[in-house]
């Protein structure tokens, strides 16, 4: 359904009937792309036993292949954003999804750790280049107050991505091996980029006027920035900032920094809330498989109704920067809740806690995005986040190196807990200090 605020912005019939349809479309297939983007990544764990099996991996081996991917990835984030800054949202999601599903079907290559090492590379080089170049793509469709919605959508891909991963794949390799488990995400990949590459275009003159030029609802920034929309076609190379300049800025350092904070959370419970329920929970590999999605499905609903909630607040009133912020600051209040999970009795309880932690990681990845997009101008709106992506993988190979650490010390998950459920609070209050914004 179109939102009666967009139809009241459009100035012709035609125009928001035609174009609504396609943005949204836009929106769906961009989804799409963020659900393949973790399928291609989770392959390999899914497979991993038969690969191990066949070429004699030993556990370093397997590290130092999923440390490759790590690398490049980290990397890439900033690259990539910064490349899409430069090139566009359609020529550059042409690119991503391009090189990931071909890297995706190098892997049926595989003949040993060298090699395999090389593709999870190639892999981490592609995937980065997705979310800022969706972001770019809601950016330029969406009026700053209706963000929230399409950002929550197709970053709640992730989450749907990673429930479907494991039976599709696990179906895919009993029936026809494990290569052709890489190769069948691979081609959907292409088929992906085909279909977009023909249908994504930018808005109309009189859509994008309508976008940019609405009332001003939401539309005050931080001070001393410059919030008004640049138009597609004078956003050129000499109009950036450079990468520099923008780390000098104290709104960037702070959004940077609240998600090096908590950008690790999320990591920490994804990589080890399996291993947590196995040795603390007595939970047997087919129990994990029967509750470990739950964190997934409150993740992707803490993305959809944290998005809905800060656009709900931007159409009563509420600048978008401030629903944005209001929103990360009642989610972090609830996150030091998490401490407890090593405390209860109940491993129902304790799934529990922890998909609340998995709702508001989730409601923080979709809102910090957001307020990104309305804080900041549109030509370095890729940039910006790919600096995100990229600090949250850091704090996150940092966090995963200090729970190795810590469990081997303690033999206890409960400092990690503890850890963790700081992170959203701590992070909230560096928002609070050094984003500030007034209505204009």
């Amino acid at each position: 359904m179109i939102p009666t605020s967009m139809a009241a912005e459009t100035p012709t019939a035609e125009t928001t009937e035609r174009e609504s349809r396609l943005r949204w479309f836009i929106v769906g297939w961009i989804t799409l792309s963020t659900m393949l983007n973790l399928i291609d990544r989770q392959t390999l764990s899914i497979v991993a036993p038969y690969i191990r099996d066949e070429f004699g991996l030993s556990n370093s081996d397997y590290a130092n292949i999923l440390n490759a991917f790590l690398l490049s990835y980290t990397i890439m984030y900033t690259v990539g954003g910064r490349l899409v800054d430069r090139i566009g949202e359609k020529i550059g999601m042409t690119l991503f999804v391009l090189w990931w599903s071909l890297s995706t079907m190098l892997h049926s290559l595989t003949s040993g750790a060298l090699s395999l090492g090389a593709f999870r590379f190639l892999l981490g080089v592609g995937e980065p280049g997705n979310y800022p170049a969706a972001l770019r793509a809601v950016t330029t469709w969406f009026a700053k107050r209706e963000r929230g919605f399409p950002i929550a959508l197709y970053s709640s891909g992730s989450s749907v991505g990673s429930l479907i991963a494991v039976p599709l794949v696990a179906w895919i390799t009993l029936t026809w091996g494990w290569r052709t488990a890489f190769v069948v995400p691979g081609l959907i990949g292409l088929v992906w980029v085909v279909v977009w590459w023909k249908v994504y275009r930018n808005p109309s003159p009189r859509m994008a006027a309508a976008l940019s030029g609405g009332p001003a609802v939401g539309a005050s920034g931080p001070r001393g920035f410059d919030t008004a929309q640049k138009t597609r076609h004078s956003t050129a190379a000499d109009l950036l900032p450079s990468m520099l300049q923008l780390l000098k800025d104290r709104r960037v350092l702070a959004i940077l920094a609240a998600r090096l904070i908590t950008d690790p959370v999320w990591t920490f419970f994804l990589f080890w809330t399996p291993q947590y329920l196995k040795s603390e929970r007595g939970f047997s590999l087919t129990d994990i498989g029967l509750y470990a999605w739950i964190p997934f499905l409150f993740g992707g609903a803490g993305g959809m109704l944290g998005g809905a909630a800060s656009d709900f607040l931007i159409r009563r009133g509420f600048s978008a920067a401030r629903a944005r912020t209001l929103v990360l600051y009642v989610t972090a209040v609830v996150a030091p809740a998490g401490a407890v999970i090593g405390f209860v009795g109940s491993a129902g309880l304790s799934i529990a806690l922890i998909a609340m932690m998995a709702f508001v990681c989730y409601a923080w990845f979709i809102n910090t995005a957001a307020l990104a997009s309305d804080v900041f101008p549109e030509n370095v709106i890729g940039t910006v986040q790919g600096y995100m992506g990229t600090i949250g993988c850091i704090g996150g190979m940092i966090l995963t190196w200090v729970a190795g650490t810590v469990l081997d010390r303690f033999d206890s998950y409960t400092p990690m807990f503890v850890i963790a459920a700081s992170g959203h609070l701590t992070a909230a209050i560096i928002l609070r200090f050094f984003l500030k914004t007034r209505e204009e």
